[in-house]
């Protein structure tokens, strides 16, 4: 039988647990054209959730951009083109695309193995952020009468241009007129998505409502995960063996898909998933990113390594007191918080709630186990 568990993607439909309070504010947000900032942390199922609102919604239609580790001017111009470009239910006429970019002699090129065109920027021509002007009123020109979500995900990356500024007082001066437009801007680097809308000097300061994506009510996804073990693979799954699953992925909601579809995989049909599932579900796991986790290793030092594998072994709520010194054996605090700086500047950990928590929390586990 096919494993019930999807994770690492977008989800929709029966693979998609409802949130029907976020969906319903959403939704309402959207059918407004009232723009949207939607934050949460890694993995907590954000764009699921924008994707299958919209899919819900009669008539409306999403366009996505994906900013994802963005660099360039350039580079957002491109995946703009290309988004409206294969935008499969109201993409505008290739010929209108290139005529109304002509000015930035726009280049066509065709991928080999999907054979769908491409369009950027020709080499010769600087790409500034004024670049952008001619693709977002094409944004504005196109979708004007029509009920259209234009999301941008992972926003934040934003801020890794240089001309971050300029871009943004750019995005803002056209959106802001594009009145029949929802925008929806989706992060999952909180403290730099609070940089964009809520400080007072970006262009951005209090552009949207802003909806935030947590943990899934515990009863909710319960029920979401027991109906998947039992109507897709005949297994049963009790609440002892839940409560360990949560406590295992901290209740983040992609996590928590990995490891039940680990545990699918490492259970057979007709019987009670327990406790003893769970260390061939972990290895399973470690097989497949024991690369990331050994590529993690590479990037740090020594002193580094014994604080994350003091915080794997202790929490993250104190890293600077007694016990947490003597665990480590860093005995200076200002070489601990240099130390976890670097954890937090590579995304190994990341801080919540004052608590230092890993980005992947399979890692923790596989350090503990390996015992570093």
């Amino acid at each position: 039988m096919i494993n019930p568990f999807k994770y690492g993607r977008v989800v929709s439909d029966e693979d998609f647990c409802s949130r029907p309070v976020l969906q319903k504010e959403l939704a309402r947000c959207i059918t407004s054209a009232q723009n949207v900032l939607v934050e949460g942390e890694r993995r907590t199922g954000k764009t699921s959730l924008i994707i299958e609102t919209v899919r819900n919604l009669k008539n409306y239609r999403h366009l996505y951009i994906d900013c994802f580790e963005i660099k360039s001017v350039e580079d957002l111009f491109r995946r703009i083109v290309n988004a409206l470009l294969h935008n499969e239910h109201q993409a505008p006429p290739f010929a209108t695309i290139l005529k109304a970019l002509s000015h930035l002699r726009p280049v066509v090129s065709v991928d080999p193995l999907t054979g769908m065109p491409s369009v950027s920027i020709n080499t010769f021509t600087d790409a500034q952020p004024d670049s952008l002007d001619s693709v977002m009123d094409l944004i504005g020109t196109t979708f004007k009468k029509r009920n259209v979500v234009i999301v941008f995900d992972e926003f934040q990356d934003i801020l890794q241009l240089k001309e971050q500024r300029q871009v943004l007082a750019l995005l803002r001066g056209k959106i802001q007129f594009q009145s029949t437009i929802s925008y929806v801007f989706a992060g999952s680097v909180r403290n730099t998505m609070h940089d964009i809308f809520y400080d007072p000097t970006s262009p951005f300061f209090k552009s949207a409502v802003t909806i935030t994506v947590g943990d899934i009510p515990r009863e909710r996804f319960s029920e979401f995960i027991t109906a998947k073990f039992l109507h897709h693979g005949r297994r049963k799954i009790g609440m002892e063996m839940l409560d360990i699953l949560f406590t295992i992925t901290q209740e983040v909601p992609g996590d928590v898909q990995e490891l039940c579809a680990a545990v699918w995989d490492s259970s057979l049909p007709n019987r009670t998933v327990d406790r003893e599932c769970i260390p061939a579900a972990l290895e399973l796991i470690y097989s497949r990113e024991h690369r990331i986790y050994e590529s993690h290793l590479s990037l740090i030092t020594g002193q580094q390594l014994r604080c994350l594998v003091s915080l794997a072994r202790r929490g993250g709520k104190n890293p600077y007191s007694v016990d947490f010194i003597n665990d480590s054996g860093i005995r200076q605090p200002g070489s601990i918080r240099k130390a976890i700086q670097r954890l937090l500047d590579l995304r190994i950990i990341y801080l919540f709630n004052k608590e230092h928590k890993f980005v992947n929390p399979f890692f923790r586990y596989w350090l503990l186990s390996k015992g570093y």
